[in-house]
């Protein structure tokens, strides 16, 4: 005849603390946590210093593109640069840089 000890010794006990299922959906939470932080700081605006720092580099890049001294490649591949900053500013800020193009020489 079996020992009743013996009985109870198979049957598995469950455990008081959350088990692997908690700390997975514990670690799911976090991260989805840390990923909407990271995207609600991301998806704010620039304040009004980075805006006129950003419209400072693109008047750079269109006054870079006027110069002499670029080939017609550097002159294709500048004017790209600077065409592709100006939309980014565009659609970060929702209005064109006060420059959108070389200055008249």
């Amino acid at each position: 005849m079996k020992d009743a000890s013996s009985s109870r010794d198979a049957t598995p006990r469950r455990a008081s603390k959350p088990g692997c299922l908690g700390l997975i959906v514990a670690g799911l939470t976090f991260i989805v946590l840390v990923y909407a932080i990271l995207i609600y700081f991301i998806s704010q605006g620039g304040t009004a210093e980075d805006e006129a720092r950003e419209e400072h580099g693109i008047a750079q890049c269109w006054q870079r593109l006027a110069s002499d001294t670029l080939d017609a490649r550097e002159r294709r591949t500048t004017e790209q640069r600077c065409q592709e900053m100006t939309e980014q500013f565009e659609v970060k800020y929702g209005h064109p840089p006060a420059v959108t193009q070389p200055p008249a020489s």
